[in-house]
């Protein structure tokens, strides 16, 4: 008895809400990109022919996974897919984005209809206590979806974020990162490029600019060591040199406003002039930055 009301209360909610959602985005959106804060701040998608930025803020990969499944697989007419790869994303903390309570409580719920029993077994084996309270939670919101006939989630798959507060720069940043990697969040960005590639699209990692004393700079070299053992088959866009004022920042790692004005519309005037379809994109990059701080 107690089986059969557990698979009637949870197990039928995530099927049925697996098979009736939504996804869906603007049919001119050919490229879209993936990512936590930092592209979330950054690419302004209303000045960007043909984009939709799809970042949100404290999204690991693991996350990022199950959205960027459902999403490819509901519009066809996705061409091309950009993911962040910053510095922050390789350090143990993003472990701490996929299964800490504070961020499973609010993603689980979101794409727990999505996961398959590895992404379950996953999160079961690094913090089944708090996995339960979230699984409470996703359950009442899997019920809420089918009695009000709701499989929308377009409204929850991020966008781009607006601030419009100004950095105050300080002689250095404080810093919170560790040594260590968070080997997840790597494997899990590894399954996203691998499914991508499977639905035919093209893929780059990207990075958004980031001020000089961010914190995370100072991993570069196993952020560097990583994108070249993991990734050296996939193009890396790199705009983290792109030139910007202390005034375009609203923090070490966030653009403001005037930031992502400037950045975007420099990035969708390298895209109309090419830039993804060019053999040596990145020198390509590095040219226009280096054109423009000597302007």
């Amino acid at each position: 008895m107690a089986v059969s009301l557990l698979v009637l209360v949870i197990f039928i909610p995530n099927y049925l809400v697996d098979k009736e959602s939504k996804f869906y985005i603007q049919h001119s959106s050919k490229i879209v990109l993936f990512g936590h804060s930092h592209p979330e701040c950054a690419f302004n998608d209303t000045l960007i022919s043909n984009f939709k930025n799809l970042s949100h803020s404290a999204e690991s990969y693991f996350y990022t996974y199950q959205k960027i499944k459902k999403v490819l697989s509901q519009n066809p007419q996705i061409e091309t897919v950009l993911i962040e790869y910053s510095n922050n994303q390789i350090d143990e903390k993003m472990n701490d984005w996929t299964w800490g309570y504070e961020y499973m409580s609010n993603m689980f719920p979101q794409y727990v209809s999505f996961m398959d029993k590895s992404d379950i077994d996953l999160l079961i084996d690094n913090n089944p206590k708090d996995l339960m309270n979230c699984m409470s939670i996703s359950t009442r919101k899997n019920l809420i979806r089918l009695f009000t006939w709701n499989y929308d989630f377009s409204d929850g798959l991020g966008g781009y974020l607006r601030l419009n507060k100004v950095s105050k720069e300080t002689n250095d940043a404080v810093s919170n990162k560790s040594a260590n990697i968070s080997s997840v969040n790597v494997e899990y960005l590894q399954k996203i490029i691998v499914y991508c590639h499977a639905q035919h699209k093209k893929v780059f990692l990207v990075r958004s600019p980031l001020h000089k004393k961010y914190e995370y700079l100072k991993n570069e070299k196993d952020f560097t060591r990583i994108r070249n053992e993991k990734f050296s088959d996939v193009d890396f866009l790199d705009f983290n040199k792109f030139p910007l004022n202390k005034e375009d920042f609203a923090d070490y790692g966030h653009l403001n406003y005037s930031g992502s004005t400037k950045f975007s519309k420099w990035f969708n005037t390298m895209v109309n002039s090419g830039l993804l379809l060019n053999k040596n994109k990145q020198a390509l990059i590095d040219k226009s930055l280096s054109d423009s701080i000597s302007m």
